[in-house]
């Protein structure tokens, strides 16, 4: 991997050549006529914030900040959430225009899953299990 320095003219060039979700090493490789780089990691490619051309995407999948895989969902009138290392929990399902009762199933979801350390996607992924499923509480 190498650092160059360019004029803002240049790398304005480069920009304008570029198409959604490339990479400054994209453009270069078609307008040079190089071969495709065959896998790319997030650690062979560096990119300073002033050094990406606009709307450019992530290579490969996002990273994942759960530390273990959980898993939400509604079977039986009940929401269910299981995690990968054996937790699960169910709790039984108000009516949908039981405001209060559904406020108060999410809070104990929510309890549940933070004591299993999930992430704040995970958390906000067992709330969507229910809204979902059309419990809202602000209808």
């Amino acid at each position: 991997m190498h650092t160059i320095r360019i004029s803002d003219e240049v790398w304005e060039a480069i920009a304008n050549q570029g198409k959604f979700g490339e990479t400054e090493d994209d453009v270069l490789r078609r307008v040079f006529k190089l071969p495709a780089n065959s896998i790319r990691t997030s650690s062979q490619i560096k990119f300073s914030n002033e050094a990406q051309l606009p709307n450019r995407g992530l290579l490969g999948r996002r990273r994942s900040f759960a530390v273990q895989r959980m898993t939400s969902f509604i079977s039986n009138n009940k929401l269910h959430i299981e995690f990968q290392d054996g937790a699960s929990s169910s709790w039984s399902l108000p009516a949908r225009s039981d405001k209060a009762g559904i406020r108060a199933l999410i809070d104990k979801a929510i309890e549940f899953a933070r004591k299993n350390n999930a992430s704040l996607g995970q958390i906000n992924a067992a709330r969507k299990t229910l809204t979902s499923a059309d419990y809202h509480i602000t209808k």
